[in-house]
């Protein structure tokens, strides 16, 4: 029987309800989908453009059709990826990875993550924009395995809270310590500041109910664009107040 558009549509969207489509990682390409299904590019293109619709897939010039995110009741999502944060204030957000890469824990991250030295550790290097203009450099890391084939995952598309919720990952706590540094040559260059400028410096870390760290992220922020924020809710009969930063 010859499926219709609306067929193939509700077997992508219980593909992707069962990860095997997963999230994090592009939707195979319409070539592919007509070869696995034996139908015609234009009735996968029709599939597609209805899961866009509906908020499951999203295309992204020049890369493919991404999955995204599923919705999960999680109480980690009371904490705001920076996207976020930037929309609510006003801005309109992007960003550029300037680097991804894998490597050991060394000594310093070893004591941070509560692991052996050669455990491997993932590195997200990140510039954040709002209204174009330069705002912050973050050096994020995360446990490698903690994330299935997060070499492949396009952090320009997906934030890595995003990443945990979809990976049962509950952040209990997120912590941050201010300070203030200077940025010289390649850090200053990419805020647009010159050598020897004062910014804030953020150390923020990200932790489950038993104090397992999974994020820990160095931020350096235009001191113009920061500031902070606390706000509180009721939670089992009990007030928890929550802050961030918040360009």
């Amino acid at each position: 029987m010859d499926l219709s558009y609306q067929q193939l549509a509700e077997i992508i969207r219980e593909k992707i309800n069962s990860n095997e489509y997963v999230f994090g990682l592009a939707l195979p390409s319409e070539r592919e989908l007509a070869k696995s299904f034996d139908v015609s590019r234009s009735l996968v293109r029709s599939a597609i453009e209805q899961l866009c619709t509906e908020g499951i897939l999203k295309k992204y010039h020049g890369k493919g059709t991404y999955i995204m995110l599923k919705d999960i009741d999680d109480s980690s999502k009371h904490f705001k990826g920076m996207s976020e944060l930037l929309k609510k204030a006003g801005y309109d957000p992007s960003s550029k990875i300037l680097n991804t890469m894998t490597r050991k824990a060394g000594y310093k991250f070893s004591k941070i993550f509560d692991v052996s030295e050669d455990t491997e550790i993932f590195q997200v290097l990140r510039l954040r924009l709002g209204n174009e203009q330069p705002i912050s450099i973050e050096n994020t890391y995360i446990l490698h395995d903690s994330i299935p084939d997060i070499e492949n995952i396009d952090f320009q598309i997906y934030s890595l809270y995003d990443l945990f919720r979809t990976n049962n990952i509950k952040i209990q706590d997120i912590s941050h310590a201010f300070s203030t540094t200077k940025v010289h040559n390649t850090d200053a260059r990419f805020l647009n500041l010159e050598n020897d400028t004062s910014v804030i410096y953020v150390d923020i870390t990200s932790s489950l109910i038993d104090n397992q760290v999974v994020e820990y992220t160095e931020v350096l922020v235009r001191p113009e664009f920061s500031k902070y924020y606390t706000d509180g809710i009721f939670k089992n009969g009990i007030y928890q107040v929550n802050a961030q930063v918040v360009i």
